[in-house]
């Protein structure tokens, strides 16, 4: 069972998320450290981080670039699966984003992604 991080401040989104990866026999489970997401990530150790690009408190992409230079090769190969209203998918990629998938989705293309980054995620480790 993947653990999956959700880095969203929508609540609606994030619960909605939350109960979508319970049905599919994944634990979902919501950023609860805003002061500092970089160091719930590193005692939490996900399999996938879910983020969305626009947070009120932190840029995702921030966050993003921060998790990718992270000293820890485990914090720094995380998969991130990084969301947005926008079609941004270059820059999130370029930025290291693992995958993109613009809002909103639907459940058979969210499903799709994560197991497409799963499946390389488990082949490189």
């Amino acid at each position: 069972m993947y653990q999956i991080l959700v880095i969203d401040d929508d609540p609606s989104g994030t619960n909605l998320l939350i109960e979508l990866f319970r049905f599919a026999g994944y634990h979902g489970y919501p950023l609860e450290n805003w002061h500092d997401p970089v160091a719930e990530v590193e005692q939490k150790r996900p399999d996938l981080v879910i983020m969305d690009v626009r947070l009120r408190t932190h840029s995702g992409l921030d966050l993003l670039r921060q998790l990718r230079d992270h000293p820890d090769a485990g914090i720094r190969g995380l998969p991130v699966l990084m969301m947005s209203a926008e079609n941004i998918s270059a820059r999130c990629l370029a930025a290291g984003a693992t995958g993109f998938i613009e809002k909103p989705f639907d459940t058979e293309s969210l499903f799709r992604t994560i197991r497409e980054i799963m499946e390389v995620s488990v082949s490189e480790n």
